[in-house]
């Protein structure tokens, strides 16, 4: 699955303070990852209906950023941190795949 359309990110002070406290991420880099090139971002469906998406930061290391759906085109920010040894993996191979599509 690749098919989100993020146009807005709703931040509060809990999850602002999270995504810092626990993973070191400003809101300024999870939006760049959530708002970069769309052919760039992996989407999955995780638990509890939260979606899942796999993206390049600005250092160009690769990111995981669980999203609640708010409303239409919009979603809160549950937590964002580096992409896992396995994540990086699934990316690569999503990679490859769409780039022979």
């Amino acid at each position: 699955m690749n098919e989100i359309r993020i146009l807005e990110l709703v931040w509060d002070d809990f999850n602002e303070a999270h995504i810092w406290e626990r993973h070191q991420l400003t809101r300024t880099q999870v939006e760049s990852i959530c708002y970069g090139d769309a052919e760039q971002i992996q989407v999955n469906i995780s638990y509890g209906g939260r979606f899942l998406i796999v993206g390049p930061g600005t250092d160009n290391n690769l990111y995981a950023v669980t999203l609640g759906l708010e409303g239409e085109n919009t979603f809160y920010p549950v937590s964002a941190r580096r992409a896992s040894k396995k994540e990086r993996r699934e990316y690569a191979a999503w990679k490859v795949g769409t780039s022979n599509e």
